[in-house]
């Protein structure tokens, strides 16, 4: 059976480990390997990565709740955020194998043959968010505040999820968000990554927070604490910097 509705279910109503949940990661979306393979660089390919597998299930953490867990956790320098995330994730393959499926664990920072899979894209097809102006996936319900992590690939068979219906954040929307940039970053067109760290550079304040995604009128009540905020902002920009993306 396949799910598609305003929201994109838990990684519970998936099948997978409930601890997920507990680690923030509070939304997911599974796609069958098919779908998955179209939408990834051949280096990123399920049969390249775990033969055999049918199912891609991706992992998403929306508002306060997995910045509060990352808070929690003793995890160290360098890297916390991606220390925590590469952690409950191995820990939910874990699960799976004991449940006796196989699993594998894919991160949004990794290079596979020179590329990054597209999240943005896979995000899409299993209906976490719909692309906006801002260049991340908008939820339905936390907006902007809102990415995808990780992804698990595994021989088991998940309920898939399809794209979100009637979800179009941005059609007919003023767009107080690129009146927020301050460096034009955001725009009709595309997010210019490029304009975006340049201006993070010189402004002081852009290396704090996104004044655009303050702006977006989704999802405004799951905006992070500042002290969070400026936390995913510092990362969000040295992945900027080596040119990466997430």
């Amino acid at each position: 059976m396949e799910y598609s509705g305003s929201m994109a279910p838990t990684p519970t109503a998936l099948g997978l480990d409930p601890r997920l949940e507990g680690a923030g990661f509070n939304a997911a979306g599974a796609l069958p390997t098919q779908r998955y393979d179209a939408l990834v660089p051949p280096a990123w390919r399920a049969e390249r990565l775990l033969p055999g597998a049918r199912s891609a299930a991706l992992l998403g953490c929306g508002g306060r709740a997995f910045g509060e867990a990352v808070a929690r956790s003793p995890c160290a320098e360098p890297h916390p955020i991606d220390r925590f995330t590469r952690r409950a994730v191995e820990a939910a393959v874990g699960v799976l194998e004991r449940r006796g499926a196989r699993g594998r664990a894919l991160f949004y920072w990794e290079r596979r043959d020179g590329e990054f899979a597209d999240f943005v894209a896979l995000g899409r097809a299993c209906g976490l968010g719909e692309p906006g102006r801002l260049g991340v996936l908008l939820h339905p319900h936390y907006g902007p505040w809102f990415s995808i992590r990780a992804l698990i690939l595994t021989s088991a068979e998940l309920q898939q999820t399809g794209p979100l219906r009637d979800f179009a954040p941005c059609e007919g929307c003023p767009a107080p968000c690129e009146a927020a940039c301050p460096g034009g970053a955001v725009r009709a067109e595309g997010f210019d990554a490029g304009a975006c760290a340049r201006t993070s550079e010189a402004r002081p304040g852009c290396r704090e927070r996104c004044d655009a995604r303050r702006a977006c009128v989704v999802g405004r009540e799951h905006r992070y604490p500042d002290a969070l905020e400026r936390r995913f902002r510092r990362a969000a920009l040295a992945l900027l910097s080596r040119g990466e993306r997430g």
